[in-house]
């Protein structure tokens, strides 16, 4: 027998673990209006609260916001020496504030280090310029444990970087696909540090490096996260591992970095899925487009401190002999392309 049918209130279903509110009726429809609204800004508040409160927007804090200060200068300073037309004489303001920086101390030791390796090529750089006595004062006392890490500038040649870069990339991307069947098999921690240590290399703004994958490959620990999330609950339990990507909120400076952490998570943990596929592993992103009550569940599970903000998971195994992938295809091209689009006046 089939259940009575509802003429009020809201009529609920599941769809790829997404539970979907149908209100039926004026009153029931104004009443699910109003509460959208409200949790629309309360979740816009739990994530601004988190950016204002954890971010150096007024002053730097923590060891996390001062290392990304100075890996931030860092590179101001090296790209400057990059410049074609790169000339004695810049980066004054930013060379005098990494050098505050180095001599207060309270920084990570690779970015301490990544700091003063680039103030002192900046300094030789500037060696027939004016350096600034709080460099050269720097230079004189900073004392730091120096391993292998290098920072400044190099020179490279195209056909160096043409070499390591022989790959048919277009057919290495349509290789992969969202895998929702996986074969058994652990996944080595040698596989897991070469492909975080790949996503790495991916973009990040100003060299912050803001990004880290939290992996979990012990099957009861793989099943305790992954349950935070609907859409793996009818695959999930034949992951080999899932990655939890996250942006620390401790390196971004000034309002109009409040969605930084997002561009620098989504490069890393796309980086992060090439280089799974390239170890030829199955991979799948797993959605994290959630209410601030779910990503705080996950955020206790996991133990994960409030000043990290949740980009993505990505769960990953072993290909099975055969299976089937959706088979949709992108859109042609111009969907996604527009040259030279006339500017607006």
């Amino acid at each position: 027998m089939s259940a009575p049918a509802q003429t009020s209130g809201p009529k609920s279903s599941a769809e790829a673990g997404r539970t979907i509110d149908k209100p039926r009726g004026r009153l029931a429809k104004a009443w699910a209006g109003v509460a959208a609204e409200l949790q629309f800004w309360r979740n816009i508040f739990y994530d601004a609260r988190r950016f204002r409160k954890h971010s150096w927007m007024r002053k730097v804090q923590t060891e996390e916001s001062r290392s990304a200060r100075i890996m931030a200068d860092a590179h101001f300073l090296e790209y400057g020496m990059a410049l074609r037309a790169a000339r004695p004489g810049f980066g004054l303001v930013r060379a005098e504030r990494l050098a505050g920086d180095l001599l207060d101390g309270g920084a990570k030791a690779a970015a301490s280090e990544i700091g003063l390796r680039v103030l002192e090529k900046w300094a030789a750089f500037n060696a027939e310029a004016a350096v600034p006595a709080a460099v050269s004062h720097a230079l004189q006392r900073v004392r730091i444990p120096m391993g292998s890490l290098s920072g400044g500038v190099e020179t490279v040649t195209r056909e160096a970087i043409q070499a390591d870069a022989q790959l048919d990339f277009v057919r290495f991307v349509k290789a992969r696909h969202s895998i929702r069947a996986f074969a058994p098999g652990s996944v080595s921690k040698d596989v897991i540090e070469r492909a975080v240590a790949a996503a790495q290399q991916a973009p990040s703004s100003c060299n912050r490096q803001t990004c880290r994958a939290h992996i979990w490959t012990d099957p009861d620990m793989i099943e305790a996260v992954r349950k935070h999330q609907a859409g793996n609950r009818t695959f999930g339990h034949e992951l080999a591992g899932i990655a939890v990507v996250t942006s620390d909120l401790r390196h971004w400076e000034h309002i109009g970095e409040r969605y930084q952490a997002w561009v620098d998570g989504g490069l890393f943990a796309m980086t992060l899925a090439y280089a799974l596929h390239a170890e030829g592993l199955g991979t799948c992103m797993l959605n994290w487009s959630v209410t601030r009550e779910v990503d705080s569940g996950l955020r206790r599970a996991i133990g994960l401190g409030d000043e990290h903000l949740i980009i993505v998971l990505l769960g990953f195994g072993h290909l099975p002999e055969s299976l089937s992938v959706c088979r949709s295809q992108r859109q042609p091209v111009e969907t996604a392309l527009s040259v030279n689009q006339p500017l607006a006046s």
